[in-house]
C-alpha cells in the first residue's frame, strides 16, 4: 500500500518511511494554530473588569506565538478559565461560573468564553488580633484600614489593610510588626465573608538616643539641633521618616539611610516588656563646593554671563559662601554673600552679602558699594518673613547730574510659594511683598519709602502639563520726596525681558526730551502665557504684557498701558527650559519703539 499523507487537528503526519529515513534525533514539525477569543459579557456591566479579565489572559498574551497543538491551545484555554476565576474573586464574585467551547471547525479557531460572575459577595466581620495575645492599639481602626462592613470583598482592599496595618503599628511602638496569618470564610448561602487577620507584631519599642554614621564634615551637634529629639518615646516610622527629610532639604546629603535593627527576629512571641531602640541614621554627604555658568542674551540688554562659586558647608553646620560675577553689556556686578542656617533658632537663616555694581543704561549710570545683614525665619509651610540692615554709597548719573548719595535702609520683606518647581512650576501661587524706609545719610540723599507687591499663579489644564496657564502681576510705589528727587536707581522703570517683553529695558513710561526713561514713583504690570508643550522637550508659549510707570506715587489710569504680545520657543532640559522670547509692541511709539524684540534664558519669564 502507497504511504498515506494527513493532516489531523493542525498535526503533519509525516510519511512514516521518509521519518525511518530521517536521522533519529529529528522533530517532527508542526503547523501553528491561530485562534480568536471572544468572552461573553451578557452579565457583565462593568467595564472594568471585563479589561482586567481581558488582561489576565494569557490566549490574549500570547496571539502573536500561536499554539503548535490543538492540546497546547485547550491548556492555555484552562489557564484562562483559573485566572478568570482568579480575577472574579478578587472583584468579590466567589460564586462564579465560567464555561468555554473551543471551535476546531473554524479557521482561525474560535475560543468562547461564557461568564457568570454569579453575586457580590460583602465583608461582614473583619477581626484583628496579635499572636501574642496582647490588646491591639487603639490606633488600629478598620476605619483608617478602609474597611467597613457591607462593603465588597475585594481582595486589593484586604491588601490594601494589611498594608496600612503595618504602617499604622510601626507608628505606635510596633516596627517589626508582620502578617502571622489570615482566616477567611466565605458564607455561599447568605453571600459573606468573615476574615480575622492574625499579626505578629513583634516587641513593643520606645526611640532611644539618635546616633549618626557615615559624616565626614557635617557636624554631629548640628544633626541634633535639628532633630528636636525626644528619646524614651514610642517607636514613631513616621516621625523618622520626617526627620530623614528634613535632613534630605539642607541640601547636605546625598541619602539618608535608617539602620536596620539587630535580632528583632519572632521576639515578639516571647517579650512582653517595652524595649528601648537606639535610632542609628546613615548618610551620604554631598559635594559641598560647586561652580557654575550662564548666559543670557536680548536685543535690549545685549549680552551677559554669570559665574558663581559656592561652598554649602563652611564651617560644618551647613553655612554657604557663595561668589557671584556678571559681566554683561550694561552692568558689571561682583556680590559675596553668606548664609548661616538656624541661626539662634530653628528655621531662622542670617543673610549677609557685599555688592559692587556698576550699571550704564538709557536711564543712567551708577557706581555702588553696599552690605547688608538681616534675619529671614520660616512660616507656617510656605511663608518666608525676613528683616534687615543695609548701608549703600553710590556715584550716580542720569540726565540732570552727578551726584552721590550715602543711604541706610531697612529692607521688609515677606514672600510665599506653594509652586511645585522654581524654574518650571506648573502649579501653584507665588507673592511678595516688600518695604523699604530709606534714610539719607549726607545733605543730597533724600528720605523715603519704596514698597513693591507681586504675584504670579500657575494651573495645569491638561494631563502631564501638556498645558500650563500663567500669570502674573506686580505694583509698586514710592513714598516721600518728588521722583526728580530720588536717586535714579531708586525709581520704578519697566519694559524688557523680566518686565514688558516687546519694549526696550526700562522704555515703559515717562520718557526725556532725548527719549531716554528718567523712570517714575509708581508701576504696575500684568502678564499672562500658556506654555504649551507639544513634545516632552519642545514647548511653544503665546504672551501678553502690560503696564505703565508714573510720576505720581499714585498710578494715573489716565495714561494708557503700553502692551507687548509675542511667541516663545521652550527646550527642557534637566535644568530648567532655556527660552527664546520674540515679542512685538501692541501700541508702538513712534520713533521710540523698535519693531520687535528678543530674548534668550535659562528659565521661564516667570
Amino acid at each position: 500500500m502507497a504511504p498515506a499523507l494527513a493532516i489531523v487537528a493542525g498535526f503533519v503526519l509525516v510519511d512514516p518511511v521518509q521519518a525511518q529515513s530521517q536521522n533519529a534525533s529529528e522533530v517532527v514539525t508542526n503547523v501553528a494554530l491561530t485562534y480568536e477569543v471572544s468572552i461573553s459579557d451578557e452579565n457583565l456591566s462593568d467595564g472594568g473588569l471585563m479589561e482586567l479579565l481581558s488582561q489576565s489572559s494569557r490566549l490574549e498574551q500570547l496571539k502573536d506565538k500561536p499554539p503548535s497543538s490543538l492540546a497546547a491551545l485547550k491548556r492555555r484555554v484552562r489557564e484562562d478559565q483559573d485566572n478568570f476565576d482568579k480575577v472574579l474573586r478578587s472583584e468579590g464574585f466567589y460564586d462564579n461560573k465560567i464555561t468555554f467551547d473551543v471551535d476546531e471547525t473554524e479557521n482561525p479557531i474560535k475560543v468562547s468564553f461564557l461568564i457568570d460572575p454569579g453575586p457580590l459577595f460583602h465583608i461582614s466581620k473583619f477581626d484583628i488580633r496579635f499572636i501574642s495575645g496582647r490588646l491591639i492599639p487603639d490606633a488600629l481602626k478598620l476605619s483608617d484600614l478602609g474597611i467597613a462592613f457591607g462593603m465588597v470583598a475585594r481582595s486589593e482592599d484586604i491588601i490594601s489593610a494589611q498594608n496600612q496595618a503595618m504602617i499604622i503599628l510601626a507608628d505606635h511602638g510596633y516596627p517589626d510588626a508582620k502578617i502571622a496569618d489570615q482566616e477567611t470564610v466565605v458564607d455561599f448561602a447568605t453571600q459573606k465573608m468573615e476574615t480575622t487577620l492574625i499579626l505578629n507584631e513583634g516587641p513593643r519599642l520606645v526611640m532611644g538616643n539618635l546616633q549618626f554614621e557615615g559624616l565626614k564634615t557635617i557636624e554631629a551637634s548640628y544633626l541634633v539641633k535639628l532633630a528636636r529629639w525626644k528619646a524614651g518615646v514610642l517607636y514613631n516610622a513616621k516621625v523618622i521618616d520626617e526627620l530623614r527629610r528634613t535632613y534630605l532639604h539642607t541640601g547636605l546629603f546625598e541619602a539618608v539611610h535608617l539602620k536596620p535593627r539587630d535580632g528583632t527576629g519572632d521576639s515578639g512571641v516571647e517579650q512582653v516588656g517595652t524595649g528601648v531602640t537606639p535610632i542609628i541614621l546613615n548618610f551620604v554627604e554631598r559635594d559641598h563646593k560647586s561652580i557654575g555658568l550662564g548666559a543670557s542674551f536680548s536685543t535690549s540688554e545685549g549680552a551677559g554671563t554669570q559665574f558663581f562659586w559656592e561652598n554649602r558647608n563652611i564651617f560644618g553646620e551647613g553655612e554657604k559662601l557663595r561668589a557671584d560675577l556678571t559681566v554683561a553689556e550694561i552692568r558689571q556686578q561682583f556680590k559675596v554673600g553668606f548664609v548661616k542656617p538656624n541661626y539662634l533658632r530653628l528655621d531662622q537663616s542670617f543673610h549677609s552679602d557685599v555688592n559692587l555694581r556698576r550699571e550704564n543704561t538709557e536711564a543712567y549710570e551708577e557706581q555702588s558699594i553696599s552690605a547688608t545683614a538681616g534675619l529671614e525665619r520660616k512660616w507656617r509651610d510656605n511663608w518666608i518673613v525676613g528683616a534687615g540692615l543695609s548701608f549703600e554709597l553710590s556715584e550716580i548719573q542720569d540726565e540732570d547730574d552727578t551726584e552721590n548719595f550715602t543711604f541706610a535702609s531697612l529692607p521688609l520683606s515677606a514672600r510665599y510659594d506653594s509652586t511645585n518647581d522654581l524654574l518650571d512650576p506648573t502649579k501653584g501661587f507665588r507673592f511678595g511683598t516688600t518695604a523699604t524706609p530709606y534714610l539719607g545719610l549726607d545733605a543730597t540723599s533724600p528720605n523715603f519709602l519704596r514698597a513693591e507687591i507681586d504675584g504670579s499663579t500657575y494651573y495645569s489644564v491638561l494631563k502631564d502639563d501638556k498645558l500650563v496657564l500663567a500669570a502674573r502681576g506686580k505694583v509698586g510705589a514710592i513714598a516721600g520726596d518728588s521722583a526728580r528727587d530720588i536717586p535714579a536707581t531708586k525709581r520704578f522703570y519697566a519694559g524688557g525681558g523680566g518686565s514688558i517683553r516687546g519694549y526696550e529695558h526700562q522704555t515703559v513710561g515717562p520718557l526725556n526730551s532725548s527719549d531716554d526713561p528718567v523712570g517714575g514713583r509708581s508701576v504696575i504690570e500684568v502678564g499672562a502665557e500658556a506654555r504649551i508643550k507639544v513634545t516632552e522637550d519642545i514647548g511653544l508659549v503665546p504672551f501678553i504684557e502690560g503696564g505703565n510707570v508714573y510720576d505720581s506715587v499714585v498710578p494715573d489710569f489716565s495714561e494708557n498701558f503700553q502692551w507687548g504680545a509675542g511667541l516663545g520657543l521652550r527646550y527642557y532640559t534637566a535644568i530648567g527650559p532655556i527660552r527664546l522670547d520674540v515679542a512685538v509692541p501692541l501700541n508702538r511709539r513712534e520713533d521710540v519703539d523698535d519693531a520687535f524684540q528678543f530674548y534668550i534664558s535659562i528659565g521661564q519669564a516667570f
